[in-house]
């Protein structure tokens, strides 16, 4: 019972984990930046920190003058370039090139085969990401924009332009995803001097649901190919 009851524990702990949402959030102002985030975990996608260079390690002040001398430097080099060694040294560098798989499986199938292969890749990309949005969770979506042109006439022409795009890409969001709170103001900047754009967008994710989606579209993909193999 012991060992059935931790076993059990585990189980329930993993699909705790699995129903733990994954967070996107993403802002613009005068730069952006893209944040994930899982748990208490959070990772700045953009912009990347920067990484801290290494200091480099002194040499040793145990070698005396001798060590360094051109008759020591050159015999030291002999010892090190004998013909074995050179041998294997150039085995270790001359490595066999990998073979293209989209090339090998062009050359099996042929191209109609290679294009079939990726009308289903396409076809399983596109039902992911319809699948991905129909469990997407957007908690909050603003955008803010005043746009200035050239002229007044510049201005006018594209502020249209920009509500043309802005509205119905928020609506497609609505239609295709989870949109719980948003908020739009597009203005025309007649008296602004510079175009200004404001956007923050935070969306989460189900873990398992990404699992499920990843799941099926590899299976599909792998029964594609086994299917192709089959019939060769």
């Amino acid at each position: 019972m012991t060992g059935l009851s931790i076993f059990l524990g585990i189980i329930a702990f993993i699909l705790l984990l699995l129903m733990c949402p994954f967070k996107v959030s993403v802002e613009y102002e005068e730069e952006v930046k893209v944040t994930l985030g899982y748990l208490f975990l959070k990772f700045a996608v953009v912009p990347k920190k920067p990484k801290k260079k290494k200091k480099k390690k002194s040499r040793k002040a145990g070698k005396s003058k001798k060590d360094n001398t051109p008759a020591n430097r050159n015999a030291e080099k002999n010892q090190d370039s004998t013909p074995e060694k050179d041998s294997e040294q150039k085995k270790q560098k001359v490595k066999p090139k990998k073979k293209n798989p989209i090339l090998e499986y062009k050359d099996k199938h042929g191209l109609d085969g290679l294009i079939d292969l990726i009308k289903v890749i396409v076809g399983i990309v596109v039902n992911v990401l319809k699948k991905t949005a129909k469990q997407l969770v957007i908690t909050d979506l603003v955008i803010n924009a005043m746009i200035v042109g050239e002229d007044s006439a510049d201005t006018a022409l594209k502020y249209g332009y920009a509500c043309s795009g802005i509205y119905p890409a928020v609506s497609l969001l609505q239609s295709n995803a989870k949109l719980k709170k948003h908020s739009e103001d597009i203005s025309a900047g007649f008296l602004a001097e510079k175009t200004a754009v404001e956007l923050r967008l935070k969306a989460r994710i189900r873990v398992i649901f990404l699992l499920c989606i990843a799941v099926a579209a590899l299976w599909k993909l792998i029964v594609t190919v086994v299917k192709k193999e089959m019939h060769k």
